[in-house]
């Protein structure tokens, strides 16, 4: 699949369910009901309502990319923002010395032309773009991030830098639950429990990617169902490899 082709199902994935469609499928309901005591005309216009209400609701959700299929697609988006990472790092592969990890929130603020656009999956899980995306590699001696607004639906990285940190600064990293306010579609979210992945130097937080909050899923419209809607894998698990790095380095 060419990379335009794959960029449109990714926005059809996203794409909201057609009301117009039922609405063209009842009304042709109501039609072909009262045209069947009226004339062939009418019939004929009723079925013609229904078939293009049904060619609506199929053109959404019978060519929609599975959850899977998605989830793979932005696997790959990541491992080619690692490369770009080592790029705008200006550092040779072969200088690093550890597998580099990656941490990903949703970015709904200051997004330039990037739509925000949500969907939660048949797994109950919530897929959104842009992302907040922090890249970590691990050098000889310091840790150094790089940090975009990842637009999934373009295949565009926003809001691009980078940053590096002696390894001997670092004294914490962790995900902590901060109050933060944040516009949200045009309107002001206060979210008090928002867990946000930190890492913090000797000489102030460094590092700081939001990673969920349930007033966030509710502004989004979602049905809460279970608390893990949006997961924190890849957090814990850049957690757990910058204690790693940090044990050996600072030994």
């Amino acid at each position: 699949m060419d990379e335009q082709t794959k960029r449109k199902m990714i926005k059809k994935y996203f794409q909201a369910f057609p009301k117009w469609a039922i609405w063209l499928i009842v009304i042709g309901l109501i039609v072909l009901i009262v045209g069947a005591q009226a004339n062939v005309g009418v019939v004929i216009l009723g079925i013609i309502l229904m078939a293009g209400g049904g060619f609506g609701i199929y053109s959404s959700i019978g060519t929609r990319p599975t959850d899977q299929q998605i989830d793979e697609w932005l696997e790959e988006d990541l491992k080619r923002t690692v490369k770009k990472a080592h790029d705008k790092m200006g550092i040779d592969e072969s200088k690093i010395v550890g597998e580099p990890v990656q941490i990903t929130g949703p970015r709904f603020w200051n997004v330039g032309d990037a739509k925000f656009l949500y969907r939660k999956g048949k797994d109950n899980i919530i897929r959104f773009t842009p992302l907040d995306v922090s890249t970590i590699l691990f050098g000889q001696d310091q840790l150094l991030a790089y940090n975009c607004s990842f637009d999934f639906a373009e295949g565009k990285h926003l809001n691009e830098g980078t940053d590096e940190y002696f390894y001997k600064d670092v004294v914490s990293v962790s995900t902590k639950s901060e109050s933060r306010s944040v516009t949200f579609k045009g309107k002001p979210v206060q979210l008090n429990a928002a867990e946000t992945f930190v890492l913090t130097t000797s000489g102030g937080t460094s590092i700081s990617v939001l990673l969920r909050d349930p007033k966030l899923v509710e502004a989004m419209g979602i049905k809460k169902i279970r608390g893990d809607e949006i997961p924190i894998t890849g957090a814990e698990k850049a957690i757990q490899s910058i204690r790693t790095m940090l044990r050996e380095k600072k030994g």
